[in-house]
C-alpha cells in the first residue's frame, strides 16, 4: 500500500489558520479469491482488511469498469462496508509465464480442449512458429489509446497486473481515518482456486478484446459471460 500526507488548511472564527495533517491512502495490493479482490493495508500500527466483491461488469467508453461491495474491516474486526462502488481499469502489466487457457489458445489458434503430444507439436511447429511471428510483429505496433503494457512478449503475452480506480470513499464512513479519496487497487492475478482461474481467463480476456486487440463483438461475449460468473 502506499500512503502520503496531505496539507490541508482550516480556519475558525477568530483564530489564525493552521495546517493539519491528513493521511491518504494510494494503493491497495489484492488478489483473487473465488469471485472477490482481497488484501489488506496498515496503518497507526493496525492492520485493515480489504475485500471488493465485483457484483457486475461493463464496458463505458470501451473501459472495463466494475461494480460491487466494498468491505473493510479494521484492527479490532468491526466491518464496514459500501454497495455499488465503482473500479475503474486504469492500467494494466504484462505476465511473465503461463498465460491463462483463453490467451494460450488465442496465440496458438487450438482448442480449448486440445492437449497436444510432443510428435504432434513437432509437426506443427513450423505452421505455429510462423503465425506466432506474424502476430508478433503485429503486437509491435503501437495503438493510439492502448493501455500501458510492459513486459510484453507479442501473441503470448497476458495480463499478469490490473490497476482498478475506486470512485471516491469517505474515510470515516468505512471505519478508516485516512483520505480514501483516490484509492488504487493493485490486482495481481495469481488465482490460487478454480472460480478465481475462470475470473483470470475472463478480465484478461476482456482487455484483450477491449485494448489490445479491439474487437467489440468479443468484447460483448466476455462481459456477459463475465457477469455469469459474478451473478452466480
Amino acid at each position: 500500500m502506499n500512503f502520503q500526507s496531505a496539507d490541508k488548511k482550516t480556519r475558525g472564527a477568530g483564530t489564525s489558520s493552521k495546517s493539519v495533517q491528513t493521511k491518504r491512502l494510494y494503493s491497495v495490493p489484492v488478489w483473487l479469491n473465488k469471485r472477490t479482490f482481497a488484501g489488506g493495508f496498515d496503518h497507526a500500527g493496525g492492520s485493515y482488511k480489504l475485500v471488493f466483491a465485483p457484483s457486475r461488469a461493463s464496458t463505458p467508453h470501451n473501459e472495463l469498469e466494475l461494480i460491487g461491495r466494498l468491505t473493510i474491516t479494521d484492527p479490532r474486526g468491526r466491518v464496514r462496508s459500501r454497495n455499488s462502488v465503482r473500479a475503474r481499469l486504469a492500467s494494466i502489466q504484462g505476465g511473465i509465464g503461463d498465460p491463462p487457457t483463453r490467451r494460450r489458445v488465442a496465440a496458438t489458434g487450438g482448442a480449448r480442449g486440445d492437449v497436444s503430444t510432443s510428435q504432434q507439436k513437432q509437426q506443427t511447429a513450423g505452421e505455429t512458429e510462423k503465425r506466432t511471428e506474424q502476430k508478433a510483429e503485429e503486437a509491435r505496433q503501437p495503438k493510439p489509446g492502448d493501455l500501458p503494457v510492459t513486459e510484453s512478449t507479442g501473441p503470448t503475452s497476458f495480463t499478469g497486473v490490473m490497476y482498478f480506480h475506486l470512485e471516491p470513499l469517505v474515510g470515516g464512513a468505512l471505519g478508516v481515518p485516512v483520505d480514501l479519496g483516490r484509492v488504487q487497487l493493485n490486482l495481481r492475478l495469481v488465482p490460487l482456486d478454480d472460480t478465481a482461474r475462470t475470473m483470470n481467463e475472463l478480465l484478461s480476456a476482456a482487455v484483450d478484446a477491449l485494448q489490445l486487440q479491439p474487437d467489440p463483438n468479443q468484447a460483448a461475449s466476455i462481459i456477459a459471460e463475465l457477469n455469469q460468473l459474478l451473478g452466480g
